[in-house]
This record gives structure tokens, sequence and C-alpha cells, in this order.
């Protein structure tokens, strides 16, 4: 099996990477817009396996403020690398899709038989829509073409390697406060909204070994990855107040945007594959807080 990573340095792409060691590509050496350079460096690798998580993404501003932009361009980033794949005649393909995709209003805990039956909430669609697009192309290509294409629907993912700073997703955004106060001696965090929302969030090392599950299976469905708990906003601050030290006050921004008020994922077809997390929350979190506090 020779694996390929379109997205290799973002959290996935690292971990998976590490857990199945292979090639792939980033913004630095291929540009997914661009299909003839995309085509080319995917014959260059040869993969009988690709993992598709090349994206662009930002935290709930950014993707509210340049909805636009990023939901052509990551249109486009996906078309062009499951073309290349379709070109190549690449067998086992995984898209890396997100439960964001998940109709707003929609009874929780979201099954994968959901998708597809109301519209994500607004601030999500950049991401949400693309990914859906693609869990049809999927499922079109193994229909038509009798591949093993595979949608994994992935919950919060946090771990060593996340991004930081104004582009970070909810745990590596609440972690980088943590570490900032610490070390500059802040006598308050701020946190986006009541701290009652709540999130299935889910350790990178076992979210990866999910998704490769369903990349090798035999089964078309398409499968949740996600740890399926709800972890509060309040719960996860108070966590990392433990595990950091921190002796300030927490301070919940009623005036600043929250997202979603809950979100909630079954993961019984995971389950049913044979899949268990091998991490505790309070290990993951503090594994992963020890990272940032050395960025």
């Amino acid at each position: 099996m020779r694996y390929y990573y379109a997205g290799n340095r973002g959290l996935v792409g690292k971990a998976y990477n590490q857990l199945m060691p292979g090639e792939g590509g980033n913004t630095d050496t291929v540009d997914y817009t661009n299909y003839e350079q995309t085509l080319q460096h995917l014959r260059q690798h040869n993969p009988t396996h690709v993992i598709i998580n090349a994206a662009t993404v930002g935290g709930l501003q950014e993707d509210i403020d340049k909805s636009f932009e990023l939901l052509l361009t990551n249109l486009k980033i996906q078309n062009n690398i499951f073309e290349a794949c379709a070109k190549l005649n690449i067998d086992r393909v995984l898209l890396q899709g997100s439960t964001c995709s998940y109709p707003e209003d929609g009874p929780q805990p979201f099954m994968e038989l959901q998708l597809m039956t109301g519209k994500p909430y607004e601030g999500y669609l950049t991401t949400a829509l693309p990914k859906l697009v693609g869990m049809y192309q999927c499922n079109a290509s193994n229909e038509k073409r009798g591949t093993n294409w595979r949608t994994a629907i992935c919950t919060n993912m946090f771990g060593p390697g996340d991004r930081t700073g104004e582009h970070a997703h909810v745990v590596g955004a609440l972690m980088q406060k943590f570490v900032d106060a610490v070390k500059n001696e802040y006598t308050e965090i701020e946190i986006w909204g009541t701290g009652k929302q709540s999130r299935d969030i889910l350790y990178i090392k076992d979210a990866v070994r999910a998704m490769d599950i369903v990349l090798n299976n035999n089964s078309h469905q398409v499968v949740n990855i996600a740890s399926g708990t709800e972890t509060t906003i309040q719960e996860l601050a108070e966590t990392l107040k433990a595990i950091s030290g921190y002796t300030g006050r927490l301070w919940y921004n009623h005036n600043r945007p929250e997202g979603i008020s809950k979100r909630s994922i079954n993961n019984t077809r995971l389950i049913n594959l044979g899949w268990r997390p091998r991490t505790p929350l309070y290990d993951a979190l503090q594994e992963t807080y020890e990272w940032y506090a050395q960025q």
C-alpha cells in the first residue's frame, strides 16, 4: 500500500502519516487549485490510497467573513483531486468530511442518514457544502466505476500539531488562550459565548485510526468519526484550567459568537467496525496542552 495525503501539513495529515507513512502534498509543494499540477503530483507518487483533507479553512469568524472565497476555493481543490484520482484509476480514496454538514435543526445525536435532510448552520457552509458534494462524488464513483471511495464525517479533532492563533478551531483556540494567559500572567480569560454550548471532540490519534478503518473496510457506508460524547465549552475550559494551573477568572462573553448551541454525534457505525478510543480525554488534553506550551 502506498498512501498519499492531500494536505499533509495539517493536523490530520501529520497524524495519519505517523500511523501509515506515505507521501503527500501541501501548499508549498503543489497547487491543488490547479488541475494539471494536482494530476502531475499524484502521478509522480503513484499511490494506492489517497486521503483528501486539503482545504482552506478558518475559525468561526473567518468562515463568516470570507465565505464566498473559501467556498469556491474548497470546491476547486476537492474537484481537482477527485478528477485526478479518477484519471489515474486510484481505487482507495478517503474524503475527510465534516459534522458541520449536518442540518442545523436536525434531531441529535446526528446519524449518517440525516445528511442532506436540511440546511447546515450558516456559519459552517464554506466547509459543509464542499464536503456534501464530495460525499456524492464518492458514492457516484463507487456506483458507476466500482471503486472503493469512502467518506468519513469527522467531528472536532484536536491534538499536537493543530493550528494556533486566529485560524484555530474550538479546542485549539481555547488551548492557546490558556497557554498565553499562563505565560503572560493574565488575570482573566475571555471565552466566547455562554460556555453551555456543547461539542463532540476527539483526540487526533484516535481519529486517524478510525479513518483508516473506514478507508479499508468493505462497506461503502458513510461513517461518523466521533467520540459519541458531548463536552460543553465550560467543561473543556475548567479541565484546561486544571491542566494549566491557571488561577485567574474565566469570563464568558455572551456578546461574542458561539456557533451552534449543541453538537452531538452518533458513532454506532464506527463502533460496529471495531473501533474504540484508546486515549482518555483528560490525558489527550494534557498532552496537547504541553505541545501548545512549547510552541
